[in-house]
């Protein structure tokens, strides 16, 4: 016979094999599951029997070294959904019905751009890096006219265009200003001292044809192209106002003998509009050169006294009415000489 001892020992190792064979059970059940478990998981694009894909890819700037743009919403309209890229540039769109459609990316200071996507039964679609181009952007924008009288009384029309244009990825490769309504196309050249995109257009005389008082209000716009051929219409403006009447000087004047500093006047000047003046003194040569000036004359005033002593020589001086839009008129030239 058992005695009790016996009896409790008998009882526990039952009663571990039990346990022990309860453990083994699971533990082959659950490797089972969890072998299935991709099968069996309806979001997981390895599923065979799963009807949702997923996209990839990356986003970064086209001019090279490229650099990873975050923050580039990424839309998968079919869905109506939006992820937008990480600090790499990346992004992963999960769960999606594949249906044929398009992929749309956009960011602020960037072109838009696309990409069709064909499922074509791939569950996972890892794709092609999309280089957004960033859009130059127009900073400061001038366009007026200058009239200069002339003798014989001939005016030269000239139109002037000025635009500030930067660009972060530095890639410009030419600038225009174009009129559709006046079938008008010109080429802006870029100048380093001003640091303007520059143009000067010789418009004409009053007879010229087409006549420069058909540009009054029509649209100006400015286009860049870039270096991979891809068009910016960045802004536009419009002509203001052609200043044709005329500033009528005093003296000095007809080759008149004067002091060094000599004052010059002339009439009043009464256009209707709020303007400032500029008076120029150039020698009277064949290569002529500006050897004085003031600009910001009040339009009350008809008369300034040259502030700098002139050499002896011959002269002429001109003034100019410049309105709130730089538009401008010069008078006709006034000589007189130093001794």
């Amino acid at each position: 016979m058992l005695n009790g001892l016996s009896l409790k020992l008998i009882t526990l190792k039952i009663v571990y094999m039990k346990i022990f064979r309860s453990l083994l059970i699971f533990t082959v059940l659950l490797s089972a599951v969890a072998c299935d478990a991709p099968k069996l998981n309806p979001l997981d694009p390895n599923n065979p029997d799963s009807k949702l894909g997923q996209l990839n890819g990356f986003v970064k700037t086209q001019v090279i070294p490229q650099q990873a743009i975050a923050g580039v919403k990424v839309s998968w309209k079919n869905d109506n959904r939006t992820i937008e890229t990480d600090v790499n540039g990346s992004y992963k769109l999960e769960n999606l019905p594949m249906i044929n459609g398009t992929l749309y990316f956009e960011k602020d200071g960037y072109s838009k751009d696309s990409i069709r996507i064909n499922w074509q039964n791939q569950k996972v679609i890892d794709l092609a890096t999309i280089a957004l181009n960033s859009i130059p952007k127009l900073d400061n924008l001038l366009i007026y006219t200058s009239v200069e009288n002339r003798y014989q009384d001939d005016q030269k029309y000239t139109l002037f265009v000025q635009a500030s244009i930067s660009d972060v990825e530095n890639d410009i490769d030419s600038v225009f200003v174009r009129c559709a309504a006046l079938s008008f196309s010109q080429q802006l050249k870029y100048s380093s001292q001003t640091r303007f995109y520059e143009l000067s257009y010789p418009y004409g005389s009053k007879n010229s044809v087409p006549s420069i008082d058909d540009a009054i209000g029509k649209n100006f716009e400015i286009v860049v192209k870039d270096k991979v051929s891809k068009i910016f219409s960045l802004g536009s403006s419009t002509i203001k106002r052609i200043i044709k009447q005329e500033i009528l000087f005093e003296l000095p004047a007809n080759g008149v003998t004067v002091g060094p500093k000599p004052v010059c006047r002339w009439n009043r000047f009464l256009p209707g509009f709020n303007f400032k003046y500029l008076v120029q003194i150039y020698t009277d040569d064949i290569i002529q050169q500006l050897k004085w000036e003031k600009s910001n004359i009040s339009k009350d005033d008809i008369e300034v006294v040259t502030e700098t002593s002139l050499p002896a020589g011959n002269y002429f001086w001109v003034i100019w009415c410049i309105d709130d839009f730089q538009n401008r008129t010069r008078s006709k030239p006034a000589t007189f000489n130093v001794q």
